[in-house]
């Protein structure tokens, strides 16, 4: 079972790293998605098809043969991060904390361009990535829910609840903010009395419908909202997720023998008179089953 980066950071003993952890898990979706270590380039996997069958049987006879039927599948970490460099009269005249200052930007704008990927990554438009949720979920395929061109329609995500398979394990919405402000006026009306939010034991507020968290992402690093309603026709959609091992998950890949994200201060480059920091993270996304992640369509704004 892959470790959420709130969860190792609870191991890490390097200041730096602990650091850009917990830059990393200041976002709602990627301090919940756990990352499995993988000793290679990718991962070779079977997705699970068709159950074998079962049956009853009477004295003295057989049980009739059968095997499940699993499809192999492949996923692959990618090259992932960025060189920091900052002049060194900035250094000299500011302090090392203008150096520590832009460091933290580009550890920020990684967390955003990841969370946007993970979302809307599409390789047909950068190969050096990795599809996202979006694509991996097209529309007319399999636990794909139509809202109807409406606001949030609450049998249609009723219906995409149920169409994952947590297997054990909790599940979770992923949408935008605009479309959580559509669940609490629900909510207000009288008219969503399934939608709830509360305050845990660090004094965040935790948002629930039914039995799952409700997780936002915001924008991408350039400033474009990653939920938007800019799918077809203006409209947005809604994600179910069950995290895991048999769900959806990230991957990271070891650096130097160590997993996790990679922080090394280059020092002065002989070419300018700048300190480069380099930021490295070998890191994947996949859904290892076909039932572990959904999605609700054509939803629109008013």
């Amino acid at each position: 079972m892959g470790l959420t980066l709130i969860e190792a950071a609870k191991y890490e003993n390097r200041l730096e790293h602990l650091a850009v952890l917990r830059t990393f898990a200041e976002g709602e979706l990627l301090s919940r998605l756990p990352f499995m270590n993988i000793a290679g380039s990718g991962i070779f996997y079977a997705q699970e098809a068709e159950l074998p069958t079962v049956g009853f049987r009477a004295v003295n006879e057989g049980y009739t043969q059968s095997y499940g039927v699993a499809d192999q599948r492949a996923e692959a970490v990618h090259l992932f991060g960025g060189d920091v460099d900052v002049d060194r009269s900035i250094v000299d005249l500011m302090g090392p904390e203008a150096r520590a200052s832009q460091i933290e930007m580009k550890i920020r704008s990684m967390r955003l361009t990841l969370e946007a990927t993970i979302v809307k990554g599409d390789t047909a438009s950068n190969p050096r990535g990795f599809d996202g949720l979006q694509k991996r979920l097209p529309l007319g395929g399999g636990n794909v829910v139509d809202n109807g061109g409406r606001t949030v329609n609450l049998d249609a995500l009723d219906a995409l609840v149920d169409s994952v398979d947590g297997m054990g394990r909790p599940k979770y919405l992923l949408m935008s903010k605009a479309v959580r402000r559509q669940l609490n006026a629900l909510a207000r009306s009288g008219g969503c009395c399934a939608y709830t939010a509360e305050t845990n034991s660090l004094g965040a507020v935790v948002h629930r419908y039914q039995e799952c968290e409700i997780l936002t992402v915001d924008r991408d690093a350039q400033g474009r909202e990653i939920l938007g309603f800019s799918e077809a026709g203006d409209t947005t959609s809604i994600y179910c997720l069950a995290f895991g091992d048999q769900g959806v998950t990230g991957l990271q890949g070891p650096f130097q023998g160590r997993y996790g994200i990679s922080v090394r201060d280059l020092g002065e480059v002989p070419d300018a008179p700048v300190f480069r920091t380099r930021v490295d993270w070998y890191v994947g996304f996949a859904v290892l089953h076909d039932r572990s992640a959904g999605r609700l369509f054509n939803i629109t704004a008013a």
